[in-house]
């Protein structure tokens, strides 16, 4: 529309100054034809002027001869070419007055004429630069025809999405319904195992006592007997080690966990990022392993460093301690798992068998001399066929995996099989797994920077826990639960440790505490399994702080 009138425009102008123009130019070229004619005649008028000046001469000439001789004829033609001259003079001035009127006009149209050569380029820059805005014009304009297509095939797109969602949120709805019946249904249930659980906690304190006095016994039997059962000593040494751990854990879910309040003791470990943490079952030594392909041990309490442990080729992924705390082992992106011997800080064993990075491993029976352990790493675990990246021993005979794919796997370790795949959890990859004391629920973090609570006894999903401030930033970030199961800790992206309460749980898990000490993004955080209060949180900026209560 705007082209058209504007081609409009620029026509009506022409139709309306072309006349003008042309009747200038042929003023002009009429003026100089006139001018080139008075020219002429002026030449031939001078030519004249000559010939009658020289006449002139020669008639002084024979008048002054007339004079002397006193012709009367010759008077006679002086005074004819006397006034002939005076004729010719006059004719010239009236030449001369027609001459200059004649340049005057020429020199006012020539003005004029340069004048409207002025306006004519005046018009054509115009013209010119209308013509670029018209071909920048045509451009944005196809241009912006191309992104309003464009945007109708992301209107077109966003329209059928918009009904997969409608559709979705039916039969989420649908869902909704049929978990808010089971809900009830697990109310009741719930009502029933609260008061299991409580009967089934006196029965625990009860047999606690039991193995108190029994270990009290067996110690005061294993000294009577010391100078003759010198070869068992070992193994009873070994056997009182795990009853005690035992007792240990036991005691350690009586324990009503405190959130810490303040920064302890902070201090730089490891010559490059830290990439794990990780404390003794009887919380006396902490461990963190590194991109400087060592593992560093700690005092737990006073955060003094103790021993490095050296042998990996490449970066180490995660370190867990076994049941007595006398031995640790570590994963390495080199494919490799290594175990030390805690006291001696020797290289006791490097094992190998994946064919890729090694990032989570455990230590499974706590009654071998030599313990056994699975690992599982980009190569898949030993005894699974998925790609997998986090698990957690949920007893001797189930292993329980976080994937790539978002999903959690529970396996069978007698048979190497699948017992179930709860799908659909998170969104984004699983990067670490933790299971309560009570093995009854599992913790979950993953890449959508949410924590899910998961009930191993119907798989269903019964908190969510996520905080606007909370972001995930390693891909084997890790969290977990307190001693005693009433909050769940995790680390973010911007160096903030956030606590969450697990018992004011409404779908949505309160946030409880975020407190700021870390330097960069937190790739750990445990919990101290024999303190209340104590918590550890490592970043990949090589800081390691230590929480406590006041």
């Amino acid at each position: 529309m705007w082209m058209d009138d504007f081609k409009q425009k620029l026509t009506l102008r022409d139709s309306l100054e072309t006349p003008y123009l042309s009747r200038i130019l042929d003023s002009h070229n009429q003026l100089a034809q006139k001018f080139a004619d008075v020219s002429l005649k002026k030449e031939e008028l001078q030519n004249n002027l000559n010939f009658l000046q020289l006449q002139h001469s020669e008639t002084l000439k024979l008048l002054d001869v007339a004079r002397e001789t006193g012709l009367v004829e010759t008077a006679q033609k002086l005074v004819d070419l006397e006034n002939q001259v005076r004729e010719l003079k006059d004719e010239r001035a009236e030449y001369y007055k027609t001459h200059g009127q004649n340049a005057q006009k020429l020199l006012q149209l020539m003005e004029t004429l340069r004048q409207r050569d002025e306006s004519v380029k005046t018009l054509e820059t115009e013209n010119k630069q209308n013509s670029t805005s018209l071909r920048q014009l045509t451009t944005q304009l196809t241009d912006a025809r191309a992104l309003i297509k464009e945007k109708d095939n992301v209107i077109q797109i966003m329209r059928d999405e918009l009904a997969t969602t409608h559709l979705e949120l039916t039969q989420r709805e649908e869902q909704l319904a049929t978990s808010e019946n089971k809900l009830k249904t697990l109310e009741i249930e719930n009502a029933q195992l609260v008061e299991r659980w409580m009967e089934h906690k006196q029965a625990e304190a009860a047999k606690m006592n039991e193995a108190t006095e029994f270990v009290e016994f067996a110690l005061k039997s294993k000294q009577a007997l010391a100078d003759a059962a010198k070869r068992a000593s070992i193994t009873s040494q070994l056997s009182n080690k795990d009853l005690l751990a035992e007792l240990r854990s036991k005691d350690r879910a009586l324990i009503r966990a405190i959130i810490p309040n303040t920064v302890m003791k902070k201090w730089t470990s490891h010559d490059g990022e830290i990439n794990c943490v990780q404390v003794s079952r009887d919380g006396a030594i902490l461990a963190t392993g590194g991109q400087d392909k060592k593992v560093i041990l700690y005092d737990a309490h006073t955060g003094t460093a103790k021993n490095s442990l050296l042998g990996s080729m490449q970066a180490v992924m995660s370190v867990s301690f076994n049941v007595t705390s006398d031995m640790i082992l570590a994963t390495s992106n080199d494919n490799s798992t290594r175990i030390w011997n805690v006291g001696t800080n020797r290289l006791r064993h490097t094992l190998t068998g994946h064919i890729g990075k090694v990032y989570s491993a455990k230590f499974t029976d706590s009654n071998k001399v030599l313990q056994r352990f699975v690992s599982g790493g980009w190569g898949g675990v030993f005894i699974c066929k998925y790609k997998e990246l986090v698990f957690k021993l949920l007893s001797r005979t189930v292993i329980i995996s976080g994937h790539l794919d978002n999903n959690v796997r529970l396996w069978d370790t007698r048979t190497a099989n699948l017992i179930k795949e709860i799908t659909g959890i998170h969104s984004g990859q699983v990067t670490s797994i933790d299971v309560s004391n009570d093995d009854k629920y599992v913790l979950t973090t993953s890449r959508d920077n949410t924590l899910r609570l998961l009930d191993l006894r119907t798989f269903e999903t019964i908190g969510i826990f996520s905080h606007e401030k909370f972001r995930v930033g390693m891909n084997w970030s890790k969290s977990c639960f307190s001693p005693d199961g009433y909050y769940v800790v995790s680390g973010g992206v911007d160096g903030s440790v956030f606590y969450w309460n697990v018992n004011n749980l409404d779908s949505v898990g309160t946030c409880e505490s975020i407190l700021q000490g870390n330097r960069g993004s937190i790739c750990g955080v445990v919990w101290n399994p024999a303190s209340a209060s104590t918590v550890y949180s490592a970043d990949k900026e090589k800081t390691v702080v230590l929480w406590g209560y006041q």
